[in-house]
């Protein structure tokens, strides 16, 4: 039975079962220096249906807060920006990608979050479209004073792509704006996109939409409180029928927090029903996310992480907190405490560490379940490469036609279809000290986990393995290496097989 496990672990390839991977890769790293000799490095991370891989890419780029980066539908990377330039699938300058900002004003990167937005450009299947902004400063504030569209298509260079259009400036987007936190969601047709920013220190959204003919102003709206200029997060739900806003304003010393929460009508693109909720100083960093079945909303507060349930008739007073900074410091002694929040597409939430250079991710490892069940995984991830509080601007690529009303798609967008086969999922890979196996739905039976060194050797067993919410595997008394590994039910059928690696 072991020797037919190894022949799985090498043989099976996860099948990939639909498009739409346009967010699969990721790619982010640091703004100051974490070499010897100026030189950066970067974390890739590729997402498969089942795995979660990271690596190490040697490439000098800094990465300061700012990225943005897109796949095609199958999942194969095409390009990525730190806000400054554009770099190809080969992680080499893209042809005519250069001086989108100043590198000698931001020699570590572009720092101003969620600034910039790579997307498909409806009907033009090798064309994609960036969204970024020209920004000034007035004084204690950073102000975008105009939004600016490039086109990259990748028919050209051999298909590394090059830039035709460069940092055209949009219709009636010339005015005083909040910098940073562009959003973006699928129009109800499921082919073209909204894209959401506000005025400068005002409730007065501006929306534009990008169809199969570029970008243009669609309209202005006044709704809710204030919308502060700020750090933080803006970002659609995965239904699409929620949008919301988290952020950190005021004295950098001693700021606020804000939370801002609206329905969304994807045809219109109207905004309703405002929900605000204040947070008093100090309140430093933080982001806020969506759940994949849309119910739930993270709210990530520097030292705490906040659930809100969307399906509550009171959704502030259903506030649960989910984590509490633990304490944990890396090994240059920061504090790992909570930043932003991305939906990755393993249907776990990631959320990156504020102010400092480090090597760890936090994980929201079942964001589809109430309270403690969500299981947060403080300094779950530890990446290849410092990190400085980035992690990329990406829509829900998965969200197709509105067909249902919102109040319905809560169980519409579950996370395993009816009929579907459930997944196990095996992350990060490679590991350093832990391995964690989860499911996507409730796994009530225990199973029997071995695993082999690359001679067929058992170096390690356990027959309690539970996988709900998250089971655990500590590899600190393994050598650096590849491992092979079998998941087996009671009655000897393998459920999972395949190849990790240990590394440090």
């Amino acid at each position: 039975m072991y020797k037919l496990i190894i022949y799985f672990a090498l043989v099976l390839t996860p099948l990939i079962s639909f498009s739409q991977k346009e967010d699969n890769n990721w790619i982010f790293g640091v703004g100051q220096y974490d070499l010897p000799g100026n030189i950066y490095r970067l974390n890739h991370i590729q997402f498969t249906n089942d795995t979660f891989k990271v690596k190490l890419l040697n490439r000098n780029f800094p990465f300061f807060t700012t990225c943005s980066i897109i796949s095609d539908s199958s999942g194969n990377l095409l390009c990525y920006t730190n806000g400054l330039n554009l770099y190809n699938k080969n992680h080499s300058l893209l042809f005519n990608g250069n001086d989108f900002q100043s590198s000698s004003q931001f020699p570590y990167g572009y720092p101003f979050d969620r600034s910039v937005l790579i997307l498909p450009l409806p009907d033009s299947p090798l064309t994609y479209i960036m969204i970024d902004g020209s920004h000034v400063d007035i004084g204690i504030d950073i102000i975008t004073t105009e939004l600016r569209y490039s086109l990259i298509d990748f028919s050209l260079q051999s298909g590394n792509g090059g830039v035709t259009l460069k940092k055209v400036i949009i219709n009636n987007s010339t005015d005083t704006l909040n910098v940073g936190l562009l959003s973006s969601v699928r129009h109800s047709n499921g082919i073209d996109w909204w894209v959401l920013t506000t005025k400068f220190e005002s409730n007065h959204y501006r929306k534009f939409i990008i169809t199969g003919k570029g970008i243009e102003f669609h309209d202005d709206q006044i709704i809710g409180d204030t919308v502060h200029n700020g750090l933080g997060t803006a970002v659609f739900s995965p239904s699409g029928c929620w949008y919301s806003r988290y952020l950190n304003y005021g004295k950098a010393a001693n700021p606020d927090g804000a939370l801002y929460l609206y329905r969304f009508d994807r045809t219109t693109g109207e905004l309703s029903a405002p929900i605000y909720k204040h947070f008093p100083q100090p309140e430093y960093f933080g982001g806020v996310a969506f759940s994949p079945n849309s119910r739930f909303l993270y709210v990530s507060k520097f030292l705490q992480i906040l659930q809100y349930d969307l399906q509550a008739s009171d959704i502030l007073a259903s506030e649960t907190v989910v984590a509490e900074y633990d304490g944990f410091l890396d090994e240059n002694g920061v504090p790992t405490r909570f930043y932003g929040l991305q939906l990755a597409p393993d249907n776990k939430i990631y959320g990156n560490i504020p102010g400092f250079n480090t090597r760890y991710l936090h994980v929201i490892d079942q964001p589809n379940l109430p309270g403690a069940a969500s299981n947060v995984i403080q300094h779950a991830i530890y990446l290849p490469a410092q990190n400085f509080g980035t992690l990329p601007n990406l829509p829900y690529f998965r969200l197709g036609p509105a067909e249902i009303s919102c109040d319905s798609l809560i169980s519409a967008t579950a996370t395993t279809a009816p009929g579907q086969s459930p997944v196990i999922r095996v992350w990060p890979v490679p590991a350093v000290d832990v391995l964690y196996f989860s499911a996507d739905v409730v796994w009530e039976e225990p199973l029997h986990l071995v695993l082999f060194d690359a001679y067929g050797r058992i170096v390690l067993e356990r027959r309690d393995l539970r996988l709900s919410p998250t089971a655990t595997v500590t590899l600190e008394e393994l050598p650096s290496g590849p491992y092979f590994y079998g998941l087996l039910q009671r009655n000897g059928q393998i459920v999972k097989s395949g190849k990790i690696i240990r590394t440090r």
